[in-house]
């Protein structure tokens, strides 16, 4: 009976240790699927930047819109399941409302045709999605 229970014992194991391993995997997966999405709205940021200084003010406001889904995009995945790295994060909740009432500002800027206006409220989400792509940053292995 005692050799049942030890390979019981063992298979229960076993058992836990694929458990924790395929949860830490999910983990590194469900950030490496959130880095992926800051570089997707970052992409959209940038070309929302280049289209401000390069194009007229209904194709900025397009482009400001694309941005702004991307990160509403961002928001809808991550913003209630948050990935691990941002679990402690006070403000990461916050950081996506204050961004969505910046873009809005900006595209309000943009309406009005001030181009300065817009390109100062654009400028403080650079560094924004900077943050969130260090800290999303998939471990190197």
């Amino acid at each position: 009976m005692s050799l049942i229970r030890a390979i019981g014992r063992r298979l229960a194991l076993a058992a836990l240790f694929v458990f924790a391993l395929s949860f830490s995997v999910v983990r590194s997966d469900e950030l490496a699927d959130f880095h992926a999405a800051v570089e997707q709205a970052t992409a959209d940021y940038r070309a929302a930047r280049a289209t401000l200084e390069t194009s007229s003010q209904a194709e900025t406001a397009a482009a400001v819109n694309r941005f702004r889904q991307a990160w509403q995009s961002l928001n809808d995945r991550f913003g209630t399941h948050r990935p691990a790295a941002f679990a402690d994060d006070e403000e990461f909740v916050t950081t996506f409302m204050l961004v969505d009432t910046r873009l809005i500002g900006v595209l309000l800027t943009i309406d009005m045709g001030n181009r300065d206006a817009a390109r100062d409220g654009l400028a403080p989400i650079e560094q924004t999605l900077a943050q969130l792509r260090a800290r999303s940053m998939p471990a190197q292995r």
